[in-house]
C-alpha cells in the first residue's frame, strides 16, 4: 500500500487511526483539531478510557510475556494512570473522578477475569509509525496503536479495539449483551491496515470491539464485524473512503455538520468564533 512512484512522497496530511471516525462525523471539526491544531482538555471520559486501556494492556501484555500479573495489579496500572493523566482532563458533573475511579477498578477487573481468559492474542497495543497509503489524490499517511491482535479459534488472526462509555454494549434479543459496533467501521478498519503493516501478516478474522461500558451494572461484552477493509479500500466503480479523504485534503474541502452529535463547545474547540454554521 506504498505509494505509487509517480506519487509525491510527501504525505497529504497525517492522520491518527482514532481520529477518522471524527473526519465523517464533521469535517470542519476534524480540520481544526488536525490540520489547524486547536485541542482542547481531555475529557474525564476519555480520561477512563485511557486508565483502563493501560490496565488492560498491562495485564494481556504480562500473559504475552509469560510473566502473568495478577488482577489487583492491573487495576493499580489503571488507577494510577487515572490519578496521573498525561494531559488536562475537564472533569464535570457527567463523571466525576471518584466515578471515574470505581468505573477503572469494576471494567478492568472483569476485562481481566471475563474477557481476557477467554482470548488468545499475539500482539498487544501494536504501534504503527507510518503507514503510507497511495491514491490518485495523493499520499495519506496514517499513524496509531492497535490495541490487540487475536488468534480466533480456526487459526486466523484479527483485530480486537476496547471501548468504554456509557452506550459500549446493549441488549440481545436473547437477554444476552454484546458489544454496540455501530459507527466503528471506519476506525477498526484503519487499525487492521496499520496492524498488517506492522507485523507483516494477513489479519482475515472478523475485527472484534470490546464493550466496556459505564453503567451501574459495568457489563462487558464482545460484538464482531466481518468486513472492515472494503469500506475503506473501496471496490470497482465505488472510492473507499481512504479515496475520498485524499480528495478532501487535496482539495482543501472540510464539510461542516450542525447535527453531529459533537457540535457544541464541550467538544469543538472551533465551536464559537471560528465556526459559523450550527447556528
Amino acid at each position: 500500500m506504498n505509494a505509487p512512484e509517480h506519487l509525491p512522497a510527501e504525505p497529504l496530511a497525517t492522520i491518527r487511526a482514532s481520529s477518522w471516525p471524527s473526519l465523517f462525523d464533521c469535517a470542519h471539526r476534524w480540520y481544526f483539531q488536525n490540520i489547524v491544531g486547536l485541542r482542547m482538555p481531555s475529557s474525564g471520559n476519555a480520561a477512563l478510557g485511557t486508565a483502563i486501556h493501560a490496565g488492560t494492556a498491562a495485564f494481556d501484555g504480562s500473559r504475552l510475556s509469560g510473566e502473568q500479573i495478577d488482577v489487583v495489579t492491573a487495576v493499580d496500572t489503571a488507577r494510577v494512570a487515572l490519578q496521573s493523566p498525561e494531559q488536562e482532563v475537564a472533569w464535570d458533573d457527567s463523571l466525576t473522578p471518584v466515578e471515574a475511579d470505581t468505573f477503572a477498578v469494576k471494567l478492568t477487573t472483569r476485562y481481566c477475569q471475563e474477557i481476557s481468559p477467554t482470548r488468545q492474542y499475539a500482539a498487544v497495543e501494536l504501534e504503527c509509525h507510518a503507514l503510507d497509503i497511495g491514491t490518485e489524490y495523493g499520499v495519506v499517511r496514517v499513524t496509531g496503536t492497535t490495541d490487540r491482535i487475536r488468534i480466533a479459534e480456526d487459526g486466523q488472526k484479527g483485530i480486537s479495539d476496547l471501548k468504554s462509555g456509557g452506550r459500549a454494549t446493549e441488549k440481545t434479543a436473547g437477554g444476552g449483551r454484546r458489544a454496540v459496533t455501530k459507527g466503528h467501521h471506519i476506525q477498526l478498519g484503519i487499525y487492521t491496515l496499520m496492524a498488517e503493516q506492522a507485523s507483516g501478516e494477513r489479519l482475515d478474522a472478523p475485527a472484534e470491539i470490546i464493550g466496556l461500558q459505564t453503567t451501574k451494572e459495568a457489563p462487558v461484552a464482545t460484538g464482531e464485524v466481518a468486513d472492515v477493509k472494503t469500506p475503506l479500500l473501496g471496490t470497482e466503480g465505488h472510492p473507499g473512503l481512504i479515496q475520498i479523504a485524499a480528495r478532501m485534503l487535496k482539495d482543501g474541502i472540510f464539510p461542516p455538520n450542525p447535527k453531529s452529535m459533537l457540535c457544541s463547545a464541550k467538544y469543538c474547540p472551533a465551536y464559537g468564533t471560528r465556526c459559523h454554521y450550527h447556528d
